[in-house]
């Protein structure tokens, strides 16, 4: 049995109650939220991507803040966690650059999305771009997708400053331009930029696949994620799936129905490289709230094949794991 199918065993067994409610600051950013990054003035000098980046501001990063606002784990629990997102980055990385693994197409484009909201996908993408900027040969860009609820522009306090919705209006910007910096070193956000009631046009547009290009091209092995929406909760969420060479699924352990686990996958093309995160999974970890499960896939003909006996009692199939990871 696979990673994937343990988890959704799992999944399964603790039982299909729904739609979580919101947790990790999925939803309720936009009135609770304080401000967890101050813009500032940078020298040129303190900049990685210097030679790529003009926007004259870096973002000061409050991690006690971001622990405040449930989005890190307590300092005590904070070794525990980075060893989860380590174990969850390593096939990632591999995939993206053919790291004695298969270079997956595209794949240093990782999207994060979920089934629902409230499943902690901001939550992932935040401690999932942390991670993977320590790693010293890769730059990590994080970007809002989720234009409707932007909660990483609010998070990093940018939600008033140009990002990916005005670049995608404006053929004169370009990415390097409005990506910020941060005082992590080699983490850089790039945030939402001014809602339009034609957002998911602009997404599905030419120039979204441009800027997407650019991005992954934005620096030496550049690492860009996605905070997407829900999968079935928007449809801007399907056309950015469409751009990235890998995916995660975030699931609530105990709260996400395995019906609309499945229906989110079933979104995903054949062609995708689905990863799925079982998220505060108490079975990993018994006194750790942010138990985490993570399994790795290809596609939904993949998930099919290998599951077809799960139909009767699940509906939907699930991915199997890639050799070797």
């Amino acid at each position: 049995m696979s990673k994937i199918q343990e988890a959704l065993r799992r999944l399964q067994q603790t039982g299909d109650t729904g739609s979580a409610d919101p947790i990790d600051g999925d939803d309720p950013m936009a009135t609770t939220m304080s401000r967890i990054a101050t813009p500032v003035r940078r020298d040129s000098d303190d900049v990685l991507m210097s030679s790529v980046t003009t926007n004259p501001h870096t973002l000061l990063v409050d991690r006690e803040a971001l622990r405040n606002e449930g989005l890190l784990a307590p300092e005590r629990d904070s070794a525990l966690l980075a060893k989860q997102y380590q174990a969850i980055k390593r096939p990632l990385v591999r995939h993206a650059f053919g790291k004695r693994a298969t270079k997956v197409e595209d794949g240093n484009l990782i999207m994060v999305t979920s089934a629902l909201a409230g499943e902690g996908k901001t939550f992932t993408s935040i401690n999932l771009a942390l991670s993977m900027a320590q790693e010293r040969d890769h730059s990590v860009v994080l970007v809002d997708a989720d234009v409707a609820k932007p909660h990483v522009s609010n998070i990093f306090g940018v939600s008033d400053e140009p990002g990916l919705l005005d670049l995608l209006e404006n053929s004169i910007m370009t990415p390097q331009s409005l990506v910020m910096a941060t005082d992590v070193e080699r983490l850089y956000v790039l945030p939402a930029g001014a809602p339009r009631i034609n957002a998911t046009e602009l997404l599905a547009s030419n120039r979204m696949e441009m800027v997407a290009r650019a991005l992954a091209n934005i620096a030496d092995q550049p690492i860009v994620i996605f905070d997407s929406p829900p999968l079935l909760q928007t449809s801007e969420a399907s056309v950015v799936a469409s751009l990235a060479g890998q995916v995660i699924v975030v699931v609530r352990a105990g709260q996400t129905s395995h019906q609309a686990v499945m229906s989110a996958l079933g979104m995903l093309g054949d062609d995708r490289a689905v990863n799925l995160i079982l998220n505060q999974s108490t079975e990993t970890s018994i006194d750790y709230n942010y138990g985490l499960e993570y399994g790795y896939g290809y596609g939904s003909k993949a998930m099919q094949d290998d599951t077809a006996r799960m139909k009767a009692r699940a509906g939907h199939p699930v991915a199997d794991e890639i050799e070797g990871d």
